[in-house]
Formats: C-alpha cells, sequence, structure tokens
C-alpha cells in the first residue's frame, strides 16, 4: 500500500467544504483538522458579537453543526462509528442552550458586565440556583467527557484499504 501526501490547507478546506452535508464515507487526518481549525475560528469570532448567551448558544450550536459530518467521516475513517459524534453534538447542543436558558447563568452574566464583581452576591446567585448548578456542572462534564473521546478517536491513523465505511482516501493499492 502506497500512502499519499497530507492535504494542505487549502486543498482539505475545499473538500471538507465540497462534503458539508456528506456523512458517509471517510476522511483524512488533514481534512478533518484543517476543516475543524475554520469552523472553530470562525464560530468563535461570530459568537464574540452575540448580544446575549441565547444568540450565542444557537450560533454556537449551528457552527458545530458545520463540523459534524466531517467529525462522522473522520471517526469511520479510522473505523469507528460516527455515533460517537452524535452523542457528543447532542450533548454539546443541551449544553448550549441550557447555559442559554439557565436563570443561573443569566444572573452571572449580568453581575460579571456590572464591571464590579461582588463575590457576596455571586455566592447567593448559586445558593439559590443550586439544581441549576448541579444539571450544569453534570451536563458539562458529561460533554466534555464525550467531546475528549472523540477527539482522541479522531487523531488515530486510518485503517488502511478499505473498510466498512468504503475505500480509504489516504493509502492506495500499487
Amino acid at each position: 500500500m502506497k500512502q499519499l501526501p497530507t492535504l494542505g490547507f487549502i486543498q482539505a478546506v475545499k473538500l471538507a467544504s465540497s462534503r458539508i452535508l456528506d456523512f458517509k464515507g471517510r476522511s483524512r487526518r488533514s481534512e478533518f483538522w484543517w476543516w475543524m481549525l475554520v469552523v472553530i475560528v470562525v464560530g468563535y469570532a461570530i459568537t464574540l458579537f452575540a448580544p446575549n448567551l441565547l444568540i450565542n448558544a444557537i450560533i454556537s450550536i449551528i457552527y458545530m453543526f458545520f463540523g459534524l459530518a466531517a467529525t462522522a467521516r473522520r471517526l469511520q475513517d479510522s473505523g469507528k462509528s460516527a455515533i460517537w459524534v452524535y452523542i457528543s453534538y447532542a450533548l454539546g447542543c443541551a449544553l448550549q442552550i441550557y447555559m442559554g436558558t439557565s436563570t443561573l447563568m443569566n444572573k452571572l452574566m449580568d453581575e460579571f458586565s456590572s464591571g464590579v464583581i461582588n463575590d457576596r452576591v455571586i455566592e447567593k446567585i448559586v445558593e439559590k440556583n443550586m439544581g441549576e448548578m448541579v444539571t450544569l456542572t453534570g451536563l458539562s462534564l458529561l460533554s466534555f467527557l464525550f467531546a475528549v473521546i472523540v477527539i482522541i478517536m479522531c487523531l488515530l491513523d486510518s485503517t488502511p484499504g478499505p473498510n466498512k465505511y468504503g475505500e480509504s482516501p489516504k493509502y492506495v493499492n500499487e
């Protein structure tokens, strides 16, 4: 088996953007990582202009979606099921929506944006909203765990030759 050279930035971004809704097949690490760099940088830049937490949550869910297909193909390239990224995305969406609609988060954001951070006021807000704090913490930890698992699987090398998801985009028969 012969290994093809890695994709450059422009080539990888063109390929990934042309397959933005293609959840079948396989993607090489270079295609995936270059595309994710673009998605994360552009998504983060856009969220800087969000007027509130709910709008920020909606923008985050949308920009996370643009990395979903590439991540599914990346997992499939190493022989893993894309179900991992779907679970991770669902948890990320749930976390974003919960944070965007949370009384606790909105009160904390108001306190921080006031310019004067009063530890006692923040402590009272958290105490009054302890149930939300527990839910937010649990959802954050679960979302983080699945995200780490997906990232680790995205680091794995391709399976040489074809697998159940298609032909290898990295290795070719000579």
